[in-house]
Protein backbone atom coordinates (compact mmCIF):
# COMPACT_ATOMS: atom_id res chain seq x y z
CA UNK A 1 0.00 0.00 0.00
CA UNK A 2 1.30 3.45 -0.91
CA UNK A 3 2.08 5.85 1.91
CA UNK A 4 1.89 9.62 1.82
CA UNK A 5 4.33 11.59 3.96
CA UNK A 6 3.51 15.22 4.76
CA UNK A 7 6.33 17.44 6.00
CA UNK A 8 6.09 21.07 7.11
CA UNK A 9 8.83 23.24 8.59
CA UNK A 10 9.90 26.83 9.16
CA UNK A 11 12.79 27.61 6.82
CA UNK A 12 15.94 29.49 7.68
CA UNK A 13 15.90 32.87 5.92
CA UNK A 14 18.34 32.70 3.01
CA UNK A 15 18.92 34.96 0.02
CA UNK A 16 16.69 33.88 -2.88
CA UNK A 17 19.45 32.48 -5.11
CA UNK A 18 21.03 30.54 -2.22
CA UNK A 19 17.66 29.07 -1.20
CA UNK A 20 16.87 28.10 -4.79
CA UNK A 21 20.26 26.41 -5.24
CA UNK A 22 19.75 24.50 -1.98
CA UNK A 23 16.28 23.27 -3.04
CA UNK A 24 17.59 22.27 -6.47
CA UNK A 25 20.40 20.23 -4.88
CA UNK A 26 17.85 18.63 -2.53
CA UNK A 27 15.56 17.69 -5.41
CA UNK A 28 18.43 16.03 -7.25
CA UNK A 29 19.48 14.18 -4.08
CA UNK A 30 15.94 12.91 -3.47
CA UNK A 31 15.49 11.74 -7.04
CA UNK A 32 18.66 9.63 -6.90
CA UNK A 33 18.97 8.49 -3.29
CA UNK A 34 15.66 7.98 -1.51
CA UNK A 35 14.53 4.37 -1.75
CA UNK A 36 10.84 3.79 -2.38
CA UNK A 37 10.10 7.43 -3.30
CA UNK A 38 7.66 7.73 -6.19
CA UNK A 39 7.39 11.52 -6.18
CA UNK A 40 7.44 14.67 -4.11
CA UNK A 41 5.39 17.84 -4.45
CA UNK A 42 7.25 20.84 -3.04
CA UNK A 43 5.02 23.22 -1.07
CA UNK A 44 5.47 26.59 0.58
CA UNK A 45 3.60 29.52 2.03
CA UNK A 46 5.35 32.88 2.10
CA UNK A 47 2.52 34.33 4.20
CA UNK A 48 2.90 31.63 6.87
CA UNK A 49 6.70 31.30 6.49
CA UNK A 50 6.37 27.56 5.92
CA UNK A 51 7.85 25.10 3.47
CA UNK A 52 7.44 21.41 3.11
CA UNK A 53 6.56 18.57 0.88
CA UNK A 54 4.05 15.89 0.09
CA UNK A 55 5.85 12.63 -0.72
CA UNK A 56 4.45 9.38 -2.07
CA UNK A 57 6.33 6.24 -1.07
CA UNK A 58 5.89 2.62 -2.11
CA UNK A 59 5.35 1.50 1.48
CA UNK A 60 5.52 2.53 5.14
CA UNK A 61 9.02 1.13 5.64
CA UNK A 62 10.41 3.37 2.89
CA UNK A 63 8.47 6.41 4.15
CA UNK A 64 9.68 5.94 7.72
CA UNK A 65 13.26 5.30 6.62
CA UNK A 66 13.28 8.77 5.05
CA UNK A 67 11.01 10.58 7.52
CA UNK A 68 12.79 9.30 10.61
CA UNK A 69 16.22 9.22 9.01
CA UNK A 70 18.00 11.81 6.92
CA UNK A 71 15.00 14.11 6.41
CA UNK A 72 15.19 15.82 9.81
CA UNK A 73 18.99 15.87 9.69
CA UNK A 74 19.01 17.60 6.29
CA UNK A 75 16.33 20.14 7.23
CA UNK A 76 18.01 21.01 10.52
CA UNK A 77 21.42 21.33 8.82
CA UNK A 78 19.89 23.98 6.55
CA UNK A 79 18.38 25.87 9.50
CA UNK A 80 14.86 24.44 9.34
CA UNK A 81 12.87 24.44 12.59
CA UNK A 82 9.41 23.36 13.80
CA UNK A 83 9.64 20.21 11.68
CA UNK A 84 6.38 18.25 11.43
CA UNK A 85 6.33 14.76 9.87
CA UNK A 86 3.02 12.91 9.41
CA UNK A 87 2.39 9.55 7.69
CA UNK A 88 -0.86 8.67 5.93
CA UNK A 89 -2.08 5.43 4.38
CA UNK A 90 -3.38 6.02 0.86
CA UNK A 91 -6.79 4.70 -0.14
CA UNK A 92 -5.77 3.42 -3.57
CA UNK A 93 -9.28 2.66 -4.82
CA UNK A 94 -10.78 6.07 -4.04
CA UNK A 95 -7.62 7.84 -5.14
CA UNK A 96 -7.80 6.12 -8.53
CA UNK A 97 -11.36 7.37 -9.00
CA UNK A 98 -10.26 10.96 -8.37
CA UNK A 99 -7.23 10.59 -10.70
CA UNK A 100 -4.50 10.69 -8.04
CA UNK A 101 -1.03 10.25 -9.58
CA UNK A 102 -0.39 6.88 -7.98
CA UNK A 103 1.47 4.11 -9.79
CA UNK A 104 -0.89 1.53 -11.23
CA UNK A 105 0.89 -1.21 -9.29
CA UNK A 106 -0.72 0.19 -6.14
CA UNK A 107 -4.26 0.43 -7.49
CA UNK A 108 -6.51 -2.26 -6.08
CA UNK A 109 -8.60 -4.13 -8.65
Amino acid sequence: MAVLLQVNYTPNPQPGSQAEASRLASAEYLARNVAGLQWKVWIGSTAENLRGGIYLFDDMASARAWGEGKLRERLAANGGTNISVIYFDVDDKLSAITRAPIASAHIAA
